[in-house]
């Protein structure tokens, strides 16, 4: 279970060690306090709505020349609230559109990028 905008949600945790291996192929940088996260497709839509704001609009329509759907993305990241330890927090859906591995090497790329 995580919280995540005040809503808990059951969820099930990646493995550090796969986020780890994804990152040491992008970058060089320490690795970040980033955990990854995959929740039920109804719970993630849900969360979601609550976490998108007016610049995810605007970062989606530059990366993908459109506005996303919630039911079409697959994943988030975000600046995760000091209370939890982490620095980041990756949420994504139970049955992605994209295998598991393509989704956290770009959810991943944005931290590295540092374009959150």
């Amino acid at each position: 279970m995580i919280t995540v905008e005040g809503i808990t949600v059951a969820a099930e945790a990646l493995s550090k060690p796969r986020l780890f291996t994804i990152w040491k192929q992008l970058t060089n940088k320490p690795f970040p306090k980033v955990k990854a996260f995959q929740l039920e497709d109804a719970d993630f839509n849900r969360v979601l709505r609550l976490l998108r704001c007016h610049e995810d609009e605007l970062r989606e329509v530059e990366e993908w020349n459109t506005v996303l759907s919630i039911e079409g993305t697959d994943a988030c990241v975000f600046n995760a609230d000091k209370i939890s330890g982490l620095e980041y927090m990756i949420l994504i859906r139970k049955h992605p559109y994209h295998s598991l591995g393509k989704i956290l090497r770009h959810e991943l790329s944005h931290i590295a990028k540092d374009d959150l």
